[in-house]
């Protein structure tokens, strides 16, 4: 049986400090038998072959642009069951003007409030599908940013948060995102997890076992 290739490919805006966070979770996929590589460029989305070969992308670079080239061969590779996963501003703060990439991901940010906010992260209690992800994680609380972000129903979500208004603000009632979720784009598998300003925020226990999970699950079987 041939060893799995996972792919990470981070950059971008350093905010969000896209070689810290992917590195907590490099140890975790190698320990899951891939054979891991890096790219620090974008232009390894031009090569279509080695998209094909890998069984998992990690993406983490906020702020990005892929070339019409490239945006084509990555959801293509997805398509044909190349795994795709990412968390918080690197996989859905970026990109925005690539319409294929976004439909893909099943998300975008908005906005999120100034500063760091405390809130719960719910764990669905009875998710559609790919409960293994979460299973036996309950409810948590988290101290970081809290993202509002575009979404679809054909995401299956796993774990969600709520925004409360502010005085003074636009709205008036709670609204409720999804923090975690999954989806089929072709015979592909996406994991999203909007978490993950910084590393601080991988490493608390809950989050880093189901993107540790999610990245595991995203990949091709």
């Amino acid at each position: 049986m041939s060893t799995r290739k996972a792919l990470v490919v981070r950059g971008g805006w350093e905010g969000h400090d896209p070689v810290g966070c992917t590195e907590v979770f490099m140890p975790y996929l190698e320990r899951a038998g891939f054979d891991v590589s890096v790219s620090e460029d974008l232009t390894v989305y031009d090569d279509m072959d080695r998209l094909a070969a890998t069984d998992l992308v990690v993406h983490s670079w906020s702020g990005g642009e892929l070339s019409a080239k490239q945006e084509a061969n990555l959801v293509g590779a997805v398509e044909a069951g190349t795994g795709f996963a990412g968390w918080h501003g690197g996989v859905i703060g970026t990109n925005v003007g690539n319409a294929r990439y976004l439909r893909m991901v099943g998300g975008r940010f908005l906005w999120h409030p100034d500063g760091f906010q405390e809130f719960t992260v719910r764990v669905a209690a009875s998710p559609d599908r790919d409960g293994e992800i979460t299973k036996g994680i309950e409810d948590y609380g988290v101290v970081t940013e809290h993202y509002w972000v575009l979404t679809d129903a054909l995401n299956t979500v796993l774990a969600t948060s709520v925004l409360t208004p502010s005085t003074g603000g636009q709205w008036d009632v709670p609204v409720e995102f999804p923090v975690v979720w999954t989806r089929r784009w072709g015979a592909g598998r996406v994991f999203i997890c909007t978490l993950g300003h910084r590393v601080a925020d991988l490493e608390v226990p809950q989050t880093a076992t189901i993107v540790g999970r999610g990245l595991e699950w995203a990949a091709r079987a």
